[in-house]
């Protein structure tokens, strides 16, 4: 049975598909290439729309209890609607789950932060945070837009077409 819980299993499942070439997500690859090149080519990365000291919640859709997560604030992680990883972290993630020392926690987004923490313990990470990953509607030049409606992404999916990167008000 599919549960919320298990988004954090559907993302392990994607970085065995992607170490193995095979990708089916739509991405702006120009943008994304382009913020990856401002980066340092030699050192591990992590980026998106990254939160920082954030603290768990303890009802509502995302509670968690203090026996699931008794920290005070959760380690950084991208917000879930997009993020990059290289490659060095997905095969870690990889290698981690199949040895059954990776801690599954039961969301994802917190979930890769924990993983890129526990990475970062013996490999730099560069964290890179950029507002372009939107978390909530669409920004103009984004690199992903969520929760959009079926109508909302024909008509992104038109503008892109037309170079221009543009959000769509209507539902």
């Amino acid at each position: 049975m599919d549960r919320y819980e298990l988004v954090v299993l559907k993302t392990i499942a994607i970085f065995v598909l992607v170490s193995l070439n095979m990708l089916n997500t739509f991405v702006r690859v120009d943008t994304v290439l382009k913020e990856i090149d401002r980066t340092s080519p030699n050192k591990s990365l992590y980026m998106g729309n990254l939160n920082l000291l954030h603290r768990p919640l303890r009802n509502g859709k995302w509670a968690v209890t203090f026996e699931e997560w008794p920290e005070e604030v959760y380690p950084p992680y991208a917000n879930g609607p997009g993020y990059v990883i290289s490659t060095d972290i997905a095969k870690f993630v990889i290698a981690q789950h199949g040895k059954r020392s990776l801690r599954l926690f039961k969301m994802e987004d917190v979930s890769m932060g924990m993983w890129v923490e526990q990475f970062n313990s013996s490999t730099p990470v560069q964290y890179s945070h950029n507002w372009k990953f939107c978390q909530y509607g669409c920004l103009e030049n984004y690199y992903t837009a969520h929760y959009q409606s079926p109508r909302q992404m024909i008509c992104l999916w038109d503008k892109l077409a037309r170079g221009r990167a543009q959000c769509c008000s209507f539902r």
